[in-house]
């Protein structure tokens, strides 16, 4: 999928990016349940396998970011550099649980979305 090629749109995506997988990471902390919407036209399109690829791939970006620069995270997460940041877990979810994740950075990167 190609997203708009412009800066503020890119940045705009992602910042609502950031704000979704913390919404899902806040209700996980809670111990709430993250649900898939039922009703989204494109929930065939997210295979299992779509899925799983995308949460791989979004933990192992956390991972590299968290040791590739972790003094910037702990000072943006305004924890000592004696805590120790770890990735969201978002692939310890459940299937359907990943499904709601992904549906919703689907639905955002949608509305960013520009046709070849």
């Amino acid at each position: 999928m190609k997203l708009d090629p412009a800066k503020d749109k890119q940045a705009e995506c992602v910042a609502r990016t950031i704000t979704w997988l913390h919404e899902v990471w806040s209700l996980i902390e809670e111990g709430r349940l993250v649900q898939p919407d039922p009703f989204y036209s494109r929930t065939a399109l997210l295979t299992p396998e779509v899925v799983g690829a995308v949460i791989a791939d979004m933990e192992a970006l956390f991972v590299k970011e968290l040791e590739k620069y972790p003094a910037y995270h702990r000072s943006a997460q305004g924890i000592s550099a004696s805590e120790y940041l770890v990735p969201p877990g978002f692939d310890k979810l459940s299937q359907g649980e990943q499904l709601a994740v992904v549906q919703g950075i689907d639905k955002i990167f949608q509305e960013y979305r520009v046709d070849d």
